[in-house]
């Protein structure tokens, strides 16, 4: 594995990133604008349920976080399919390991820049989390593990299958994030879901997102948990893509999406 290759390819994408205005727009309006919302919503919420705003706040802050983790690894992705220059990475000589790495990579640094606005704009509506902040790095960190693992399977699965699977960047996580119960305690869900929400890699973080919200103690224990799930899913998700990443190639389909 060559360091030059994996900063060559990130290099590009940092290229296409100054160059296409509106995934500047995406990777950051949306994000902050969602924030704010909520921000606001806390606000309002102080004179009946200022708890219940926060919660909402600082969750959907862990949310934006790995869903930017996630896309942004799998979106840089699909652009190199789309305009067909992951033939030439290929064509170079870099291989399957260096390509997704850069991919990791870019999406961890633009994912954590954002999150630092965030924290502090969710930080000025009221969010205590300058006051917990090793805890919602912990988290943060947790998080980033659980995203990485799923653009990883989600970047094999679009390699494997097809161009056309690509709904596959934007759609997956949201069925992740259902089952990981963001707002509420996995308690209330019927017994057949709730073991499912169990091994979800984003639900001790939810849980400790809400923790945080309310002033609440973060079990160390839970911290723990929920670190061995994500990097379970982290450690399982590389075998995948080699063999998802061989059997495109074996079978042809990388050679069709990339020409």
């Amino acid at each position: 594995m060559k360091l030059h290759h994996i900063t060559s390819i990130m290099k590009n994408d940092l290229r296409v990133l100054k160059k296409v205005k509106l995934r500047m727009l995406e990777i950051t309006y949306f994000p902050l604008t969602t924030l704010v919302m909520w921000g606001l919503f806390a606000l309002q919420s102080k004179q009946y349920a200022f708890q219940a705003g926060l919660i909402v706040l600082v969750v959907n802050l862990f949310w934006s976080f790995t869903q930017l983790a996630q896309q942004e690894a799998n979106m840089f992705m699909m652009e190199d399919l789309w305009t067909l220059n992951i033939r030439h990475y290929f064509i170079a000589g870099i291989t399957e390991f260096e390509y997704i790495i850069a991919k990791l990579t870019m999406s961890t640094l633009v994912a954590t820049m954002v999150a630092v606005v965030l924290v502090t704009v969710a930080q000025w509506f009221g969010a205590p989390l300058f006051q917990n902040l090793p805890h919602v790095i912990g988290l943060a960190g947790i998080a980033l593990l659980g995203s990485l693992a799923l653009a990883l399977f989600i970047a094999g699965s679009v390699l494997m299958l097809g161009r056309e699977y690509a709904f596959l960047c934007w759609s997956s996580l949201s069925l992740f994030i259902f089952l990981s119960a963001p707002f509420y305690s996995p308690s209330i869900l019927p017994a057949a879901v709730r073991w499912i929400t169990e091994i979800m890699p984003f639900t001790y973080v939810f849980e400790g997102a809400r923790a945080i919200a309310t002033s609440t103690a973060i079990p160390q224990g839970m911290l723990l948990h929920a670190a061995l799930i994500a990097g379970a899913y982290f450690v399982l998700a590389w075998p995948y893509y080699w063999w998802a990443f061989n059997r495109a190639r074996k079978s042809g389909m990388l050679a069709r999406i990339a020409s």
